[in-house]
């Protein structure tokens, strides 16, 4: 039997060849769990690979016998039509395959440029959480729209410019996805899907083929965000992150997306737990991601009960990013933390950010934090000097509830002489609500009797009168 004809039997066969196996792998992913990932990505790759084995092994049989051809005579004429038609097929599939490898290598160097030492400690802390060995490099990239993982041997991980410095992500989600793509470098999932798209080309007629390669990218990203879930210790937050990103990628809307990167079907997997047999799946599915949309609009509200994050990303977010929210966020979550490099990023924020809520919440998380002299003295000057008279209430009252009152001779100080009225007020009601009653009755008796604003005045009389001295 000539080449031609062998090469023309064998394409045929992988007809039916292929249906049967993709076959055989939908009636496995109908008994095997969907949050068994890993088995459902092992027996998708293996499906893969024997629609490849099974061609091959049917051309080097055919060309030593001809007991598949004999009763087919009659159609042997249009095999090397049907030969002609594949090679050409590869050579277009070939020439796709290059173009995309060759643009994706191209993002390597091109709108890239390094990101802060404190992100590469992040990523390095987390490669150390996820058993990621070999040395991975992080650049952020003003060509990509979402985080992307290049290269098998030297890995990088590219992550857009907007996301690096705010762009709508929480410091806890940003986190999340970087330990998404890290999970790829640990899995090696960017060889392996090398040799997906070999197959791919090989066998670019058949339907089934297609069918499966899209069941293994399913399962390599299930694969990859429950590592991510693991690292991040929250589901919920992951959910959220894929979500945020989704919006910020700015590509289809988010019913396009769930369709061909089941986007909805990952956040539903994520979020919920096997539900009871009274419980309708689907129903259950749409509960799932109204719960995650709801953790997404509610983002920053939620963030100090989610899991804990490196320190560096939230230094690096409280003082770098452009987005006010996402600074809130980190200073909030900052306050959680013991490390004490964090006393002095509370300090520089409380002095200094632009964004009066900001600087406020900065106040306040440097007083639960880090109560001791340094935090008075720096509450002390913000509580007389911040512009905005918020800032002012605000470092008032945390000085108030600091321990064993480290901050009430300041608080009094300010009942007596701050200039601003509104501020004596706020020191008139911490005085009252904090100060022992030996201390406080006689400071709002004086500001009772000499402070010149009614208000002020009605207020220290009021307080005393709850004090049960008038």
């Amino acid at each position: 039997m000539s080449t031609i004809h062998t090469l023309g039997w064998t394409l045929m066969h992988s007809l039916w060849q292929g249906t049967l196996a993709a076959a055989g792998l939908a009636a496995l992913l109908t008994v095997v769990p969907a949050r068994a990932a890993r088995s459902r990505y092992a027996l998708s790759v293996a499906t893969l690979l024997v629609m490849l084995a099974l061609p091959l092994a049917t051309g080097l049989r055919m060309g030593s016998e001809h007991a598949f051809t004999t009763r087919m005579r009659a159609a042997e004429s249009a095999l090397p039509w049907v030969v002609a038609l594949w090679l050409g097929g590869v050579l277009v599939m070939s020439a796709l395959a290059a173009r995309s490898w060759l643009a994706t290598q191209r993002l390597r160097t091109v709108g890239t440029h390094p990101v802060p030492e404190a992100w590469r400690q992040t990523l390095a802390a987390l490669a150390t959480r996820l058993g990621v060995s070999r040395p991975v490099r992080l650049l952020a990239s003003a060509l990509v729209r979402v985080p992307a993982v290049i290269g098998w041997w030297r890995p990088v991980i590219l992550i857009p410019v907007s996301v690096l410095t705010g762009g709508g992500l929480t410091p806890l989600q940003l986190d999340a996805l970087l330990a998404h793509e890290l999970a790829h470098v640990r899995r090696h999932d960017y060889f392996v899907n090398l040799v997906q798209s070999v197959i791919e080309v090989l066998l670019f007629y058949h339907p089934a083929v297609w069918w499966v390669s899209a069941r293994v990218r399913q399962e390599r990203e299930h694969c990859c965000d429950d590592l991510a879930v693991a690292a991040c210790g929250d589901a919920r937050l992951y959910g959220t992150a894929l979500l945020t990103m989704e919006q910020l990628r700015l590509a289809a809307p988010l019913a396009v997306a769930a369709s061909g990167g089941s986007l909805v079907g990952r956040v539903r997997r994520l979020v919920l737990r096997p539900a009871g047999a009274t419980f309708p799946r689907r129903l259950a599915g749409v509960v799932g991601v109204g719960l995650a949309l709801t953790g997404l609009i509610g983002g920053a509200g939620s963030l100090h009960r989610l899991a804990p994050v490196s320190t560096d990303s939230l230094i690096a977010l409280a003082t770098g990013s452009h987005d006010p929210a996402v600074r809130h966020d980190a200073v909030k979550a900052l306050s959680k933390t013991t490390d004490p490099r964090v006393r002095a990023t509370l300090i520089a924020v409380a002095r200094t950010d632009p964004d009066h809520d900001v600087r406020d919440e900065a106040v306040e998380s440097l007083g639960e934090g880090f109560p001791g002299r340094e935090a008075v003295r720096v509450l002390a000057t913000i509580a007389r000097r911040d512009p905005n008279k918020h800032v002012q209430k605000q470092a008032v009252e945390t000085l108030a509830e600091m321990k064993h009152g480290a901050g009430l001779p300041v608080v009094i100080d300010i009942a007596r002489t701050h200039p601003n009225p509104d501020v004596r007020r706020e020191a008139v009601e911490s005085i009252r609500d904090d100060a022992p009653r030996a201390t406080a009755v006689p400071v709002l008796r004086e500001i009772a009797r000499r402070d010149p604003d009614p208000d002020v005045h009605r207020k220290a009389a009021r307080a005393l009168v709850k004090l049960g001295e008038l």
